[in-house]
């Protein structure tokens, strides 16, 4: 069967929303828990500090059945918006991913996409619960987080014409071996040379909670790379094998 650029996008938002689906279940029964102790744990301490100095608590905008349902539709939507770009990358560089299946190149780039997108960032500012962070520090935060995404990104894309370069030149271990060696020393610079986290976790917060709570959101983001690559290559294959010309007509009709 001839795959176009538009089948492979649509096969990508289809593992897209039902990865989607899975994440949205899986914070509702493995992260929510976790979060519910951690809005428990703030509220007695605002309580605490709010009995002392006398000032009147204000009621949430939202209660925590809505922000349950927020959270889940926002799984889903984050993970049809991120399968959407996947496909596309999917669809323009298949030809150049290593593998003559569909599922394993599908794999491998999903493999990338966690690396660089997910766990990077996970470990160089990993997610707090809500009893954790101070809200005056949001912003730089959030362009730290965005600062080292970027760079992370074309850490990776650098890397992989690096192998590219290497291939045919080097022989097959030892290229392997080259550019592993220079993935670690690229991301222990990445890691090293950007700024820490400005926010401390308190010492009123239980550090089993808050570790409890970063590998199961880690555990979030496993779930989707592993739902995209597997539910794109599975797709694909299911509609047929793409012949070796069909490879150039996909990247020629991208946009």
């Amino acid at each position: 069967m001839n795959v176009t650029f538009s089948r492979v996008v649509s096969r990508a938002l289809i593992a897209g929303l039902i990865t989607g689906v899975l994440m949205g279940a899986y914070m509702y029964f493995v992260v929510e828990p976790t979060v519910g102790e951690a809005i428990a744990l703030e509220e007695s301490l605002a309580g605490l500090a709010s009995s002392e100095s006398g000032a009147v608590e204000e009621e949430p905008l939202f209660d925590r059945v809505q922000q349950t349902g927020g959270g889940v539709a926002a799984n889903i939507i984050y993970a049809v918006v991120v399968g959407a770009v996947f496909g596309v990358v999917f669809a323009k560089f298949r030809h150049r991913l290593p593998s003559a299946s569909d599922r394993t190149r599908a794999m491998w780039l999903a493999a990338v996409g966690f690396a660089a997108v997910g766990l990077v960032p996970a470990l160089k500012y990993p997610a707090n619960p809500p009893a954790v962070g101070d809200p005056d520090t949001v912003n730089e935060r959030t362009v730290q987080y965005l600062v080292l995404l970027v760079v992370s990104v074309a850490a990776a894309i650098a890397l992989t014409r690096l192998a590219g370069v290497l291939r045919g030149r080097l022989a097959e271990h030892t290229r392997a071996v080259a550019v592993a060696a220079a993935t670690v020393l690229v991301y222990g610079v990445i890691m090293v040379v950007l700024p820490g986290t400005p926010d401390s976790i308190a010492a009123e917060v239980p550090a089993d909670l808050v570790w409890d709570f970063r590998i199961r959101s880690l555990g979030s983001l496993v779930l989707l790379w592993a739902g995209l690559g597997l539910g794109l290559g599975w797709l694909l294959e299911r509609d047929g094998a793409i012949v070796p010309d069909d490879d150039r007509a996909l990247a020629s009709a991208s946009p």
